[in-house]
């Protein structure tokens, strides 16, 4: 394990200290450390002055946690017998987490998932070991988001109240679309397209409002949202939707939209989507042309991103980034220089005093980006209230992309295929998995693919997790909902 200390412990004790430490210390040395290997880990065509891989990022690790999930989605990537497989124990689940943190190094993003955790250990009355899990994640310097359908966290909010409170939780990614099935009040079969579910994003919505007034902690989502043949006209609506509200983009900072793969228990689309596909949807729903490229997460078939800054309280956003080729010598400056910065916001609020270190220790190259950021603003015509409360400190950025998962098919493909190869040697979406003795980062994409499998086959063997609590449901074999 790596001794570190409890950030959030230092920040509720001294929160000045913590500001003072941020400033002095925006840039962790061990970060530095782990980006610079992990660019030197890419392909050489892959290192690019866009690239936020090995410069801003390692990757976002994952734990291989439980695997149940109450719903019977058209489009699940685990394999068939996900709802039979034990629960890993919390031993089991701290060790992944220490992995992680090794090698992705501190501040690294990892996502508690598995099947649907929070369903899993509410059911099989485990809650404490999920509130510890999240907890024990923030104490080795990771910054843990948990994915979840949310029907649980909606039904018991006092158990999410617990997370936040006795855990530490502060991002939660909310999977939200037409192809689940299971969430009480929306029938499958009655859902007709992406608006009728707008009440349900309304609902967490309002929850994280209410979590966020009663605990006076920091609340937020990301939406996670899988793009089919019978949904993608809809992925339009679903961004004018958060975007028609401040308020809503406060709170779900980041949406991603990822088309179908063809992978685990999935029902396909008899005409398959693409990505191209999905980001002219994007597009179309921001109202804007945004150029796919502008930064680059690992290989660009697999992750495109934009970054939208959003003033308050009009709502009036505009790119964060420039889509001129021109701006990206600088960006990649930038990147060598402090893409190690992270402004992950945090209870002691030290964001703003590592960017303020950042801008005390590299002055001259600040000035030349807010230069040229000032020249981008006002050449493409900003909307007034962007300066008006960029002055206000009234803005925040609000993420849009897509990540697109390859099918299984392809993965197999990837000793004989150099592209597939890249893709996964260059993958941003990485989970420790221990082979052998040794722990590795395992693409999600090779998980789905078969890793799963072997994991799971570890557990059914394991006598010692049958004697824990569970919870069990039939295997779903068919769909819920004929796929077009």
């Amino acid at each position: 394990m790596v001794a570190l200390v409890n950030n959030e412990q230092v920040e509720r004790r001294s929160p000045w200290r913590a500001r003072w430490h941020a400033f002095r210390n925006p840039i962790h040395e061990e970060k530095a450390r782990v980006l610079k290997e992990r660019w030197e880990s890419l392909p050489i065509e892959l290192r690019t002055n866009n690239q936020i891989s090995g410069r801003h990022l390692t990757h976002c690790g994952f734990t291989l946690g439980a695997s149940y999930c109450s719903f019977h989605c058209t489009h699940c990537y685990l394999p068939k017998n996900a709802n039979q497989i034990p629960i890993p124990s919390l031993e089991q689940v701290k060790e992944q987490i220490d992995a992680n943190r090794r090698l992705q190094g501190p501040g690294g993003g990892l996502q508690i998932t598995g099947g649907d955790v929070a369903d899993a250990y509410w059911k099989s009355g485990r809650a404490d070991e999920l509130v510890e899990i999240i907890k024990y994640a923030y104490s080795v310097g990771s910054i843990p988001m948990l994915m979840t359908h949310g029907q649980t966290l909606i039904e018991q909010p006092q158990f999410l109240e617990r997370l936040v409170v006795e855990g530490g939780l502060r991002q939660i990614s909310v999977h939200v679309d037409m192809t689940q099935a299971g969430r009480h009040g929306y029938p499958i079969g009655r859902i007709k397209c992406e608006a009728d579910l707008h009440p349900v994003r309304q609902a967490f919505t309002d929850l994280a409002l209410r979590v966020r007034a009663k605990t006076g902690f920091i609340l937020e989502y990301a939406l996670s949202f899988t793009v089919t043949r019978r949904n993608i006209d809809d992925v339009p609506e679903v961004i004018r939707w958060y975007l028609a509200d401040p308020q809503r983009s406060y709170i779900w900072r980041m949406l991603s939209f990822q088309p179908e793969a063809d992978t685990g228990r999935t029902i396909f689309s008899q005409k398959p989507i693409t990505s191209a596909d999905v980001w002219q949807k994007i597009c179309d729903g921001v109202g804007l042309p945004l150029r796919r490229g502008a930064s680059i997460f690992g290989h660009p078939d697999c992750n495109s991103w934009a970054s939208l800054l959003v003033a308050r309280p009009s709502g009036k956003y505009f790119p964060l980034l420039p889509d001129d080729p021109k701006f990206d010598a600088l960006l990649g400056e930038v990147l060598a220089r402090i893409g190690g910065l992270s402004l992950v916001n945090d209870d002691a609020g030290t964001p703003a005093y590592r960017l303020a270190g950042v801008l005390f220790k590299n002055p001259l190259l600040i000035a030349r980006v807010a230069t040229q950021m000032l020249r981008y603003l006002t050449s493409r015509n900003a909307p007034r209230e962007i300066f008006q409360s960029l002055l206000r400190g009234q803005v925040h950025t609000m993420g849009v992309g897509m990540h697109n998962f390859m099918d299984a098919k392809q993965v197999a493909l990837a000793d004989s295929d150099p592209v597939i190869k890249a893709r996964l040697d260059s993958c941003v979406f990485k989970g420790a998995v221990k082979r052998n003795g040794k722990w590795e980062a395992v693409p999600m994409c090779s998980m789905n693919q078969q890793t799963w499998s072997e994991v799971y086959d570890g557990r059914l063997q394991d006598p010692e997790l049958l004697k824990q609590p569970q919870v069990y449901a039939p295997a779903e074999t068919e769909p819920a909902l004929p796929v077009v």
